[in-house]
């Protein structure tokens, strides 16, 4: 072998690499286009609570005289804690030890709720009961 072919292997060798290097540069742009395409389908949050077999579900525990706590699952939606915390608000509740967790389309709440108001609350079966009392 002499110098002129070494030259010429290595010219050779590098215009592969320089192809190869191109061709892989345009399959990772490709995979980055469909990634992007695919993550902006609407998914829908009902749906997907379905196909993972989420119901939506309500658990209320009484703890003290004032204080209740709760667990809740429903369907993700934007707005949908928002409207919860101002629902709970309107009757007098105030959410303190709150932790909301999202997964495949559903929202898993539990939080502990104590009465705002000087009333007392007895929890019964089903629902909660109201009595004015002095605290």
């Amino acid at each position: 072998m002499n110098k002129g072919t070494i030259v010429t292997d290595a010219i050779t060798y590098i215009e592969e690499l320089e192809k190869s290097s191109t061709g892989l540069r345009n399959q990772l742009l490709e995979m980055e286009a469909t990634v992007v395409e695919e993550s902006k389908l609407p998914i829908d949050a009902a749906e997907e609570m379905k196909n993972w077999g989420i119901e939506p579900e309500i658990k209320v525990n009484q703890i003290d005289r004032n204080k209740l706590w709760i667990k809740m699952v429903f369907q993700k939606k934007r707005g949908g804690f928002t409207k919860l915390v101002e629902a709970v608000s309107v009757i007098g509740y105030e959410f303190t030890d709150t932790s909301v967790t999202t997964s495949s389309g559903a929202i898993l709440v539990t939080a502990c709720l104590e009465v705002r108001f000087k009333y007392t609350f007895a929890l019964s079966n089903t629902k909660i009961e109201s009595s004015k009392r002095k605290i």
